[in-house]
């Protein structure tokens, strides 16, 4: 009988723990920012590493753990940037906390400050606040909700911007912004876009550090999950040999006349359904330098757009290809986005897309991972079973990938 109740209350407990990491927690403040400092090194450079549409659950996939994980220490980012659909379409708290809890400990383990915007998947079923709070709760995280001009609360969830010092620490030198590009238009279908009074927002704080500069525009990049409207007016119909996608239309490819060489699109980009006027608000505020993206996961380009900086210098949208495994993906394109910026040259940047290949290198062992963490992923949770047996458990389950992997490349 005593070990029947022992049962049962621990059972009670199991279930309470349960619903405890599943209970809304709600009461911090969500508004505050981080602490931490982002500075031009001794030799004034700053790079941001961007990671797209990594989108999984609590069980990450391991070519998404070693892409992160292998990019980070090859490219030592001052900055990690999440742009969205960071989570797969988790279905309650319990399961955002521990996909959070996977994606995050990869930069936490690194201790490199982090941030994020959110994707238009995130929070279909959990609520962005609670999103937000798992991601406070790591010591290198910067993401933020801020608040309108008059402190009010902003369209969508953790609009925020993050400025880099000098490398003498004595002013702003550059800003990053991160703006929630929403999720579905309710309305109108198909997806949302940046509502005005995230715009307002933005030329409000844009003023600020305006007068705060001397005067002097600051310049930026922004960071969203979703890419503006304009982006189809630089494609044009191609070579069906040419990389691109096929509408009733024809085939469609990114004019070459506007697009840096190298820049690929294979599926039709995915706007909001309404135009908000973002780009003409940038242009007119005079200081973005261009809009880094994520959401279509097989496209990776820079446009460079007719809509122009306080320097003439032109607005680029900065596309970049999903990170992750798990969701739709292609090998050409999988991977993550490099931005560097110089303080010698604050109007300009450079940027670079690499592929999983180009990261983590071509080999047997990278090739089984890209394998097992898409197409063969069932044999890989039961590799990771086999690796748990007591008695030579890591041997017999590379015996056994490398047997799978073997028989579905005959």
């Amino acid at each position: 009988m005593r070990k029947t109740m022992k049962a049962v209350l621990a059972l009670v407990l199991s279930l309470t723990l349960l619903v405890g990491f599943a209970a809304p927690a709600f009461a911090a403040d969500l508004s505050t920012p981080s602490k931490i400092n982002l500075q031009f090194n001794e030799e004034g450079k700053f790079r941001i590493l961007q990671f797209a549409d990594t989108q999984d659950n609590i069980f990450l996939r391991p070519g998404t753990i070693r892409l992160m994980k292998d990019s980070i220490a090859k490219y030592k980012p001052d900055l990690v940037v999440f742009t969205g659909d960071n989570t797969g379409a988790v279905n309650t708290k319990f399961g955002c906390k521990y996909a959070l809890k996977a994606l995050l400990t990869v930069c936490e383990d690194a201790k490199v400050p982090f941030t994020c915007v959110f994707g238009n998947h995130d929070a279909e079923n959990v609520a962005k606040e609670y999103h937000l709070e798992c991601w406070r709760s790591f010591s290198y995280c910067m993401a933020f909700d801020d608040k309108g001009p008059n402190g009010e609360d902003l369209y969508g969830c953790a609009n925020h911007n993050l400025t880099v010092k000098s490398s003498d620490g004595k002013k702003t030198a550059f800003n990053l912004w991160m703006i929630d590009s929403n999720m579905y238009d309710e309305e109108n279908g198909g997806y949302d876009y940046i509502h005005p009074d995230q715009l307002a927002w933005y030329k409000a704080k844009s003023d600020e550090l305006k007068a705060a500069n001397g005067g002097e525009l600051v310049p930026s990049l922004c960071f969203q999950h979703i890419i503006p409207n304009e982006i189809m007016d630089y494609t044009m119909v191609g070579e069906n040999e040419t990389i691109g996608f096929d509408t009733d239309g024809g085939h469609i490819v990114l004019d070459p006349a506007y697009c840096e060489p190298g820049s690929i699109m294979l599926e039709h980009p995915c706007p909001g359904t309404i135009n908000g006027g973002q780009l003409k608000a940038f242009e007119e505020q005079g200081d973005v330098l261009g809009v880094v993206t994520g959401h279509d996961h097989v496209n990776s380009f820079v446009v460079h757009t007719d809509f122009q900086t306080a320097k003439d210098t032109s607005i680029d949208l900065i596309q970049s290809a999903g990170t992750g495994f798990c969701s739709y993906g292609d090998e050409r394109v999988r991977g993550v986005r490099v931005i560097d910026l110089d303080e010698k040259d604050l109007w300009s940047y450079e940027t670079k897309a690499y592929t999983f290949f180009d990261v983590c290198g071509v080999s047997n062992e990278t090739l089984q991972l890209s394998y097992f963490s898409k197409p063969g992923y069932t044999y890989w949770v039961i590799s990771m079973v086999i690796e748990c047996l007591p008695f030579a458990g890591p041997q017999l389950a590379k015996i056994f990938r490398d047997a799978v992997y073997s028989a579905a490349n005959k």
